[in-house]
């Protein structure tokens, strides 16, 4: 049995963060589970490029709200609490985070993260 109070991993290597996001992941591939699982927040304003080339994520968000824009095609999602989005063919995309209060989300990735990782220029994470 795994219990995690996110608490214990504030300020540890679980408690990644970069421009405009921080992620706490609260599974992470030592776990043995076979996928992670992340609180994350986008700060107001921040536009993210990403695209996981080594992972597939499936995000759940709890509050705030954003576009996500399908970088091949433009066409946009507008992500509100109570909606989830999954870039599952390692789609590249950009999220926008729109109104003054964060994006907050609920992420899961396969294979799992080992949980210190931070995008790379390309906005992926290395492969785990």
């Amino acid at each position: 049995m795994i219990v995690v109070d996110k608490n214990d991993l504030l300020g540890t290597a679980r408690d990644a963060a970069g421009p405009g996001w921080s992620s706490l992941r609260l599974l992470v591939k030592s776990d043995g589970m076979g996928f992670s699982m992340t609180e994350t927040k986008v700060m107001p304003g921040t536009v993210l490029d990403l695209e996981y080339k080594h992972h597939i994520e499936a995000c759940y968000c709890l509050a705030g709200s954003g576009r996500i824009v399908e970088t091949d095609t433009g066409v946009e999602h507008v992500i509100t609490p109570g909606v989830l989005y999954a870039p599952n063919a390692h789609d590249a995309h950009q999220v926008i985070v729109e109104g003054d209060v964060p994006f907050h989300l609920i992420c899961v990735f396969s294979p799992a993260l080992q949980g210190d990782e931070v995008h790379g220029p390309d906005g992926s994470y290395a492969s785990s």
